[in-house]
């Protein structure tokens, strides 16, 4: 079997360019769905890949930091307008900087803001603004920051993170570089929801980042390192060049040294890495909380029953979808929450998760039957990533869901017709309040406002105590409910040059750019 390529390197155009042409058996191999196809599928392309790179001509800059991005692309973007991609969020925090950022250990830090206070009742924080300087040399003050965050929890703001700051009574500017963010209720978890890009303080579409652009294009973008007025003048920190690529390409670029790191890689491109031959300490996964699963979006008459949704999560053998996708050690999930969190109960267990394996199918089968009445064999319509890993994923659920007399036809991620959505995303903090979020009827999913209110509840309730007993109620009234089929927690790994000492695991995935690598001595 061979493969026939095509290569073309140009430095002023960002690198190589690869066309790859494959027989057509080499090609049923990789979308057939076959365990051993894809394995080889994955290796073959990670290889060649890696072969191509090997011809390049672009030169590698050692004075900076390479880092490859698993997407398609980056975009400057509101995000009080437009979802930021994984690309976008890391370019986001490296360019526009928040009240507080998370360090490499996921730890809240200083950021714009050099100190804060929390008053005795929780419902004020008052931050004072470090020395800054906007390009035009305006120096940054309380109104401006005022001014964004004000932005982010508008009426008509579609930031992500709205529905989680509700509490948010008001911000104001006050003297000079100070700001107070009032809310009608406490939040222990605020800070964590400040430190994310989406909440970083910008002046039109100015921000305050440790890196300022100095190339862009969709692929590649150069950064170049902002010194802080309290950095030591004789320390400079590298600049980063971020490329967003393929998984394959990103992989193969690090494999064959020309690069430091790949960020963002998740299950759907895992059989790509766990086929590449790596250095011992180069993969790194984080132990992040978060979604991942199948969120019902269809208001067909098939999944309008709770019964039905539940027979679709009990039939799922979860641990034979761990080892079928390559992660026999993977924390497989059959609840939306995955701690107790802020809730005052533990997660509600699904009325099913006792029981066996077999007594799980031979019930689900019982219910599509008696669903069935001599109607066809119904078809979900399951809207997933591309991926090599999510061929693996859906071929286990489809030979799970035949054995209860269901049938899957997988279609794109944001299909029309979909039945069935994967959601897969890491939470910001360590509040239940975001998963019920994700999962309530605002997010489109086949709802229950019952739970809604709960959710609503807990969020004006006047203090801590009350406002866990209504998370516990929604995530009870949820989880009854069926609309999302849990599966486990969301996998993010990294592959990692261990000359970046600042890049370290954590629960929330931060790895902030400027933190990889310590400053340098401007002397060299």
């Amino acid at each position: 079997m061979s493969l026939l390529t095509t290569t073309s390197c140009s430095y002023g155009s960002g690198g190589c360019r690869i066309a790859t042409l494959a027989p057509a058996r080499t090609l049923a191999a990789c979308t057939s769905g076959a365990h051993n196809g894809l394995m080889h599928c994955s290796l073959y392309a990670v290889l060649i890949v890696t072969g191509l790179l090997a011809s390049c001509s672009e030169p590698r800059d050692d004075g900076e930091t390479q880092v490859s991005v698993i997407g398609s692309g980056f975009a400057q973007v509101d995000p009080d307008r437009v979802p930021l991609t994984p690309p976008d969020r890391i370019l986001a925090g490296a360019t526009a900087q928040s009240l507080v950022t998370l360090d490499s250990n996921g730890q809240v830090e200083p950021a714009l803001a050099e100190s804060w206070i929390v008053t005795s009742d929780g419902l004020s924080t008052i931050f004072r603004i470090r020395m800054a300087h906007w390009r035009d040399g305006t120096d940054v003050n309380g109104d401006h920051v005022a001014q964004s965050l004000n932005r982010a929890v508008a009426a008509d703001s579609r930031n992500p993170f709205k529905p989680l700051l509700s509490a948010v009574d008001t911000v104001v500017g006050m003297t000079g570089r100070v700001v107070e963010i009032r809310l009608r209720t406490p939040r222990p978890n605020l800070l964590q929801l400040l430190a994310q890009p989406e909440m970083a303080i910008q002046r039109g579409r100015e921000g305050l980042g440790d890196f300022r652009i100095a190339h862009f294009t969709r692929n590649r973008v150069r950064l170049t390192p902002i010194a802080a007025e309290d950095d030591p003048p004789d320390q400079v920190r590298d600049p980063v060049l971020l490329r967003a690529e393929r998984p394959a390409l990103a992989i193969a670029r690090f494999v064959a040294n020309r690069s430091d790191l790949v960020m963002e890689g998740t299950l759907a491109d895992w059989p790509y890495v766990r086929t590449a031959t790596l250095r011992p300490g180069r993969l790194h996964i984080d132990a992040v909380q978060g979604l991942f699963g199948l969120a019902v979006i269809s208001k067909s008459s098939f999944l309008g029953t709770s019964d039905i949704r539940a027979a679709l999560a009990m039939a799922i053998d979860r641990t034979a979808l761990a080892n079928a996708v390559g992660l026999s050690g993977w924390v497989t999930a059959e609840s939306p929450l995955p701690a107790q969190l802020d809730s005052a109960a533990p997660p509600t267990r699904p009325d099913w998760s006792g029981a066996s394996q077999v007594q799980r199918r031979a019930d689900a089968a019982a219910r599509i039957a008696a669903w069935r009445n001599g109607r066809q064999i119904p078809i979900l319509r399951v809207g997933l990533p591309a991926g090599p890993g999510m061929r693996l994923m859906f071929a286990r659920l489809d030979a799970d869901w035949r054995l209860i007399g269901v049938r899957a036809k997988r279609v794109t991620l944001n299909a029309p017709d979909a039945d069935l959505r994967l959601i897969d995303a890491v939470a910001p903090n360590s509040s239940a309040n975001w998963y019920l979020t994700e999962l309530s009827c605002s997010a489109g999913l086949a709802c229950d406002e019952e739970a809604d209110r709960a959710l609503d509840a807990s969020r004006s309730a006047d203090t801590l105590a009350g406002r866990s007993v209504q998370i516990a109620d929604a995530d009870r009234v949820l989880t009854k409910r069926a609309s999302f089929i849990a599966l486990g927690n969301p996998l993010r790994w990294s592959l990692v040059d261990p000359s970046l000492p600042g890049w370290k695991e954590n629960v929330l995935g931060a790895h902030p750019l400027s933190e990889l690598r310590p400053p340098r001595s401007a002397a060299n």
